[in-house]
């Protein structure tokens, strides 16, 4: 009598000794598909975006950086996938760089010219 009450009390104490049902192959959620160019032009520059796939209808922030200071900004609403263009001005030959960002998130950086980098240790 014995045994079958410890063979009772370890079986229930196994319940989740089972195999799972196969679920099958997870979805993954739509996501963003971007590329994108800088082309300097007189006295600015063009982005030229590329948007290949789009999850959901959304703004593309768009943050244009003289050095490490935001100059400009900008925000472009996208509902299907497509090529869009934006404009942004230049005060010289510097370093500039564009910072897409989806969702609060940074998505892509474009740079134009040559960073200003400290000098190497001696």
């Amino acid at each position: 009598m014995r045994c079958w009450l410890c063979l009772l009390l370890l079986l229930s104490a196994c319940r989740y000794t089972f195999v799972p049902l196969d679920p099958g192959r997870a979805s993954f959620p739509p996501r963003l598909g971007l590329s994108g160019r800088l082309e300097a032009v007189p006295g600015g520059a063009v982005a030229y975006l590329t948007v290949r796939r789009v999850g959901e209808p959304g703004y593309l922030e768009l943050r244009w950086y003289k050095d490490d200071r935001l100059f400009e900004e900008r925000s472009i609403w996208v509902e299907a996938p497509g090529s869009y263009q934006a404009r942004f001005s230049r005060l010289d030959e510097g370093y500039y760089r564009l910072v897409v960002l989806v969702g609060g998130g940074p998505v892509l950086q474009l740079e134009l010219g040559a960073p200003l980098l400290p000098a190497p240790p001696p």
